[in-house]
């Protein structure tokens, strides 16, 4: 809940511009943690003893991450566990449904509060949430884990490279 508010208040004091340079490298943080997590992950704990004060850290910038920027939180959430414990994508869906909720309800609001809503598009994005949430969570609990990663990682990317492009692009092409 910290982390959301503190991610929130992060993502008010942002410039417009800023952010649009700053999201596709989010993005990729996301998707290289979600690639190659597990390696890394096994790595680190054949190391290591990871202590859960560390969890507990890696949960509180989570927070602010998601807060910021709720884009690929629940990826990121999914990866960044997969480097503190071994552990089965699947069974992970409910805790981290439920700690991506609560940071972006403090999140939005401190942006309702903030006047910062723009409402009309804000329910668009409302019901494809909705709709694609409960789409996606009943795909998932059927699908194998291998397939589920595989689309993950396949759209992780594919929206990745869409907003370097995007963000990018022009600039190289306007030199």
């Amino acid at each position: 809940l910290c982390g959301g508010l503190v991610g929130a208040v992060l993502l008010l004091r942002t410039s417009a511009v800023a952010f649009t340079f700053v999201l596709p490298w989010l993005l990729l943080a996301a998707s290289i943690a979600l690639m190659f997590g597990r390696r890394i992950g096994d790595a680190l704990r054949a190391r290591w003893h990871i202590h859960a004060n560390a969890v507990l850290a890696v949960q509180f910038a989570l927070g602010i991450y998601g807060g910021y920027f709720g884009g690929a939180v629940g990826i990121m959430m999914i990866a960044m566990w997969g480097l503190l414990d071994k552990c089965d994508v699947q069974r992970l869906n409910a805790p981290r449904t439920l700690l991506v909720s609560a940071a972006n309800i403090v999140a939005v609001l401190a942006f309702i509060l903030a006047g910062a809503v723009r409402w009309p598009e804000t329910l668009t994005m409302l019901a494809g949430a909705i709709i694609g949430g409960y789409g996606g969570a009943c795909i998932g609990r059927r699908a194998p884990p291998r397939v589920t990663r595989a689309i993950t990682l396949l759209a992780t990317s594919c929206i990745t490279v869409a907003f370097f492009v995007k963000t990018y692009a022009p600039s190289l092409l306007h030199r």
